[in-house]
């Protein structure tokens, strides 16, 4: 009595394909340009040495977007909050005064280096900050070097 079939010894050869590995639907066309490099967008947007708390926070948003929410955390402006003479808080966002702090510009460099410098003086970790500080070395350095486009 025979129990498998004359088939099962078959050796197994991998499907042979020609074409593209694209579905049909896809058109192709020779102009395709590649997304830019996350680093080289935020450096294009603004420069470290010389930002405002809007794009301070601009670059929170953005780093939020892409899924760093520890590094944004770092780029977040501080509250615009005014303690009027009755002691109580007023929030100043949207106010001329407040646009003028947000405009205001600033050396991030310099801001989280004493940042740094107030954590350890408090026995407070600085990973993160020093983490963000390495992330705006990279973006200055995208600043200061040329854009290599390879399609053209």
């Amino acid at each position: 009595m025979q129990i498998g079939s004359p088939t099962s010894a078959l050796p197994i050869t991998p499907t042979q394909k020609s074409g593209s590995g694209l579905p049909a639907n896809t058109p192709v066309t020779g102009n395709i340009q590649p997304e830019k490099p996350f680093i080289r967008e935020l450096a294009e947007s603004f420069d470290p040495k010389n930002m405002s708390y809007k794009e301070s926070m601009d670059l929170a948003n953005a780093l939020m977007k892409a899924g760093e929410g520890d590094l944004s955390s770092a780029f977040l402006p501080p509250p615009l909050l005014k303690v009027n003479s009755d002691g109580s808080v007023s929030d100043m966002k949207g106010t001329p005064e407040g646009d003028a702090k947000m405009n205001a510009k600033f050396n991030m460099f310099g801001v989280l280096e004493a940042r740094i410098d107030f954590n350890k003086s408090m026995n407070i970790s600085t990973n993160l900050l020093e983490d963000s500080y390495s992330f705006l070395e990279k973006i200055q350095a995208a600043r200061n070097t040329p854009s290599i486009n390879e399609y053209t």
